[in-house]
């Protein structure tokens, strides 16, 4: 018992039970082993993981991997622990012949409340003390952290960071200061307490032989400065060498040489589980943009995707609505990731619905960037009852693996939402993005996977002050690990490209003078314009405008009546409100006055019927849409992000310029060769308020200046139409710049001060939130806390409508809850909830122990 060397083979680090109930174990040096085994085959295969931990560093590549390896075989150091050890009395007792020695045990309450992720951070610290021989025999706690060696520098301070990295793996990253003391209690044998701390001792000196003194290292010397990677590449190798089956990391309690034993797992299991995962994934040869495209000629923002540098750096491109800067983004993407700058993609969007329709898009062409059947993954809180995503799961369990079934759209892949970041192509809201900065937990997972891909987000203007300083966060950390990200829009102010540029630690100069469409990209030293020639920028279209007034920015019935007529006469027109109150109403009246069919969309539908919508409007309305008779939709914002569809005539509520040549990108937006009689051009109605007051829209768009500036510009134009694509410059522009016009009035110069403090609050309380990131205990990843961390607006209400039948709750479906399993209630009633705003909570009543609200509709 006394021999330490043989004591490691006395820990068990996992267990579980049998089919005939029996306990099996698998050693705890092995499991450590295991999971080394996975990310030194990980390294091995991605010199993109690589560069990310080698960014920067004086070592050598062979010596930066030495000591990955060295701490992610430390990650369950804490289980080195009586009380961790307890948890499974049959097996402790099995690998402690004199088990029946000890009297005074931990008790079971003790071992429950043991942590082993944290302990391991809290006995590393106390057992350091003597294996880097920085302190002298009694000190320890806090005087360690301070304590300063020979050479002037605390060499704590070297291997403070790398551990609490792996020992966070558990999905909390604390700092060593705050860790709890997990000495045994009083009432313990102190034996065992000489026990476990001989047998961690063995077990780093055991690593150092394995792993750093083949690269010329020992404990002597200090770790080089952490990668950010560390933590999430700890935390998914340690996922993938958990996976134990009867083919993979087959649990062993027989001892035998640890290198022998690594070797075997290096070349065998490992190798075999990294890539059945998917997590490794072959791209094809670049073959250009054209092969994205359907039988298109490439417009000159995708062509010159090919100059752009072979190497990480931030692009960002400014182009039309219909201009390709999906496909260009994709091709650069392409590039990037068969030149060993990225493993893969990940498309960030800014709603479900826009990353739902995003999903569709990528499925076909994702076999054209990658080898064999890629992993396609939809990421957000309800993508797993999106059918196109099921599709994909569903074909890939079917597909035969030699092995083990392990599918290739992996179901390891689509267990979670962190998953989402590690197939060949994510697909997710912002939201799911913004998590890695912030406190969260397993965001370090995140920002591995986001690390190690292209990131694209699209609509990059689309977000508020307190967004966007979560968004230039992540874009710091996205280059510190030498990574790579796409920004796209069609219409971005230039002081945004400014605070863009500026978080990729990159300069930008005469930020308003450049010239649309643009393409920028930085390394960081400096930012460097694509400007397109006159002959390759796009064909100038214009649209013609026609401002009407109306007191509570709704159409008259005069404005009604010529929408009806045009409908009636083949007209396709959307009608978009600011306000779901106000575009319900709206629907309601014209489908009392016309027999011409009505739609609506918002966003305050039950998610089911919410995507029967979705198609519903992209069928009539999309490219493939039958245009033999006129229709209408009335929509809210959703419409204008996206969405492909096509109108010939659209009415809006007054609403910033940027957001208004969004939807006005839905007008004749495919090439139909008939429109109706007298929308052979495209036609723009906006609705303006008369008199000052802006009313419930000044609350949905806060900036009022902006919303009397685009007023003022419209009333004012004497084109009476606006030219694209230099509306985009010439509109937007002198709009958003910060110096005043000369004529505003006072009250929207004071209402400009206003939003400016309301902006500084936002940006002050994203920058607290991501300094929390360490200093407060995480979040749990569910959809609610990842909409109270991203969204600085106060969270939407979850409502649940139903009727009563015979006494039992029946939803908007026709799903009976009394008659529905766990699994399929949560189902049911995530399919049948509904968004409501916060200001309902005081007619709703209390909500039930999950946060929800309950509207009964009635009895039947």
């Amino acid at each position: 018992m006394n021999n330490s060397s043989e004591l490691i083979y006395r820990y068990w680090g996992k267990a579980r039970t049998d089919d005939k109930g029996r306990q099996e174990y698998h050693l705890l040096p092995y499991h450590c082993l295991d999971v080394a085994a996975v990310a030194s085959v990980w390294w091995d295969e991605s010199p993109v993981v690589r560069r990310g931990f080698c960014n920067s560093c004086s070592m050598s590549k062979k010596q930066v991997r030495a000591w990955v390896l060295f701490f992610i075989a430390l990650h369950d150091y804490g289980k080195f622990d009586i009380r961790f050890q307890r948890r499974a009395k049959n097996i402790w007792e099995t690998l402690y012949p004199y088990a029946g020695g000890f009297h005074f045990l931990p008790t079971a309450q003790e071992a429950k409340e043991y942590f082993h992720g944290e302990a391991g951070l809290f006995w590393f610290q106390y057992d350091c003390k003597e294996k880097l021989e920085i302190l002298t025999e009694n000190q320890c706690g806090l005087d360690f952290l301070n304590k300063i060696d020979e050479t002037g520098s605390s060499r704590w301070h070297s291997w403070k960071s790398w551990i609490e990295s792996v020992t966070g793996h558990h999905g909390h990253i604390k700092h060593a200061e705050y860790v709890k003391n997990y000495e045994l209690s009083v009432i313990s044998d102190k034996r065992l307490a000489e026990i476990d701390k001989n047998t961690r001792g063995t077990w780093f000196s055991s690593l150092e032989t394995l792993f750093l003194h083949p690269a010329g290292l020992s404990l002597k010397h200090d770790p080089p400065s952490i990668s950010p990677l560390l933590a999430g590449f700890c935390s998914v190798s340690d996922w993938l060498g958990s996976r134990c089956d009867k083919e993979n990391f087959v649990f062993c309690s027989d001892p035998m040489e640890l290198n022998e034993y690594f070797d075997k797992k290096q070349a065998g299991d490992a190798r075999r589980v990294i890539e059945l995962s998917g997590v490794i994934g072959q791209p094809r040869r670049y073959t250009g943009v054209r092969a994205l495209l359907r039988n298109d000629d490439p417009h000159p923002l995708q062509i010159l995707m090919d100059r752009l540098p072979l190497e990480s750096g931030l692009t960002l491109i400014e182009a039309p609505t219909g201009s390709g800067k999906t496909e260009a983004a994709l091709a650069y993407a392409w590039r990037l990731i068969k030149g060993n700058i990225a493993d893969s993609i990940i498309f960030a969007l800014p709603t479900q619905a826009t990353a739902n329709a995003m999903l569709d898009r990528i499925e076909r062409l994702s076999t054209i960037l990658f080898e064999e059947s890629p992993n396609v993954l939809l990421g957000h809180g309800l993508a797993r009852f999106n059918k196109t995503f099921s599709r994909l799961k569903n074909k890939a369990r079917n597909v035969e693996r030699e092995e083990d079934g392990w599918s290739q759209c992996s179901e390891w892949l689509a267990e979670s939402r962190k998953r989402t970041f590690f197939g060949q192509i994510g697909i997710c809201t912002v939201d799911q993005t913004l998590i890695s900065v912030l406190p969260v937990r397993h965001r370090f997972v995140r920002s591995f996977g986001i690390g190690r891909s292209v990131l694209i987000i699209d609509e990059v203007h689309a977000y508020d002050a307190y967004m966007y300083g979560l968004l230039e966060e992540m874009l710091r950390q996205q280059k510190s690990v030498r990574g790579t990200a796409i920004l796209l829009s069609a219409t971005l102010p230039s002081y945004q490209r400014v605070h863009l540029c500026k978080a990729w630690e990159a300069a930008m100069d005469n930020a308003e003078t450049k010239p649309y469409p643009l393409v920028l990209w930085s390394n960081g030293d400096k930012v460097t314009p694509f400007i397109f020639k006159k002959n390759q920028r796009p064909i100038p279209f214009s649209v013609k405008m026609e401002c009407l007034f109306s007191n509570n920015i709704m159409p008259d019935d005069v404005l009604k009546k010529r929408i009806i007529n045009a409908a009636e006469n083949g007209a396709q027109i959307a009608v978009v409100c600011n306000l779901v109150d106000a575009a319900q109403h709206l629907a309601l009246n014209l489908r009392e006055i016309t027999s011409i069919p009505v739609d609506i969309l918002h966003a305050r539908y039950c998610f089911k019927d919410r995507q029967l919508k979705e198609q519903d409007i992209i069928n009539h309305f999309g490219p493939t849409g039958k245009r033999d008779k006129g229709r209408i939709l009335v929509a809210t914002q959703v419409v204008e992000q996206s969405l492909d569809v096509d109108f010939d005539w659209l009415i809006t509520q007054i609403c910033p310029i940027d957001l208004l040549f969004q939807r006005m990108g839905r007008l004749h937006r495919h090439q139909h060769t008939k429109r109706p009689y007298g929308f052979e051009k495209p036609l723009c109605t906006v609705i303006l308020n008369e008199g000052r007051d802006y009313g419930l829209h000044g609350l949905v768009y806060s900036n009022t200046r902006v919303l009397w500036r685009t007023s003022q510009k419209l009333k004012t134009n004497p084109e009476e139409e606006i030219t694209f694509p230099d509306a985009y410059r010439s509109w937007i522009e002198p709009i958003y710049k910060e110096e005043s016009w000369d004529d505003e009035p006072d009250y929207v110069k004071a209402g400009h001060e206003k939003y400016k403090e309301d902006v500084w609050v936002k940006q002050h309380s994203a920058r607290h939130m991501i300094n929390s990131a360490f200093e407060k205990n995480p979040y749990p990843d569910t959809d609610q806390s990842i909409t109270a961390v991203t969204r600085d607006s106060e969270m939407n209400l979850t409502l649940i409508p139903f009727y009563t039948v015979s006494g039992s709750p029946v939803l908007l479906d026709g799903s009976q809850l009394d008659l529905l399993d766990d699994h399929h209630q949560l189902e049911a009633l995530t399919l049948n909830s509904i968004g409501v705003p916060a200001s309902w909570r005081n007619y709703l009543g209390k909500a039930d122990e999950n946060g929800r609200f309950w509207l009964e509709m009635g009895q039947v």
